[in-house]
């Protein structure tokens, strides 16, 4: 059997998941909401990694299965029919499943700087409470004041960031992409193995037959 598939393989899954991570990069406009894109996507990258491991799949099958009747081309009808009785198609799909890797991201750089923004604001004006003159309405005049400070620093931190936050949230989907194309070319050729240890299998079988009968 000829392993042409292999080479062919490999490199309809790398234009596949170059398509991936083009199609991300332009999913993820400079305006998006960082925090609805992340919620979205922890379901939404998996499930299109999903669709190309099946359609990869199902095209290296297609690759396989020419190469194994290419090499019985000169075989009789009755050696062709039962290689399709092996439904070798079916056998691996029922051997070979994979499920996606769940999408985790990185922290979330807003949520940090906002949380810095706001410790240090809530501090200085803890200082402040602390110097006004005794009496609960200063104590609470001073005490509301600072919580309006820390939600205003808390937001333009946050807010400030949201570049970065885009920018990394790109990065966790890219490399995700990355290690699923490495996990899925990994498994394809497991799966390619599978399908030449079979044919092998089948060839030496009538190899066998023909011997005895002989």
């Amino acid at each position: 059997m000829n392993r042409q598939a292999a080479a062919r393989i490999t490199a309809d899954t790398r234009e596949e998941f170059d398509k991936l991570r083009e199609y991300f990069s332009r999913d993820l406009e400079a305006d998006a909401d960082v925090g609805q894109e992340r919620r979205r996507l922890v379901k939404h990258v998996p499930t299109m990694v999903s669709a190309r491991t099946q359609l990869l799949l199902d095209t290296l099958l297609n690759y396989l299965m020419k190469d194994a009747l290419a090499a019985l081309a000169d075989a009789s009808t009755a050696a062709k029919n039962e290689f399709y009785d092996l439904d070798l198609r079916s056998r691996v799909k029922q051997s070979f499943t994979l499920e996606p890797e769940p999408l985790e991201f990185s922290h979330d750089p807003r949520v940090i700087a906002g949380g810095v923004a706001t410790g240090v604001t809530a501090a200085t004006g803890g200082l402040m409470t602390a110097l006004l003159l005794s009496g609960l309405i200063p104590h609470l005049v001073g005490g509301v004041a600072t919580l309006v400070a820390s939600a205003v620093a808390f937001r333009i931190a946050h807010t400030s960031t949201t570049g970065i936050a885009l920018q990394r949230l790109r990065n966790d989907v890219d490399a995700y992409v990355t290690q699923s194309e490495h996990h899925v070319s990994s498994w394809l050729a497991n799966v390619e193995d599978f399908f030449v240890s079979a044919f092998k299998e089948f060839q030496e079988g009538g190899e066998r037959t023909k011997e005895e009968t002989a």
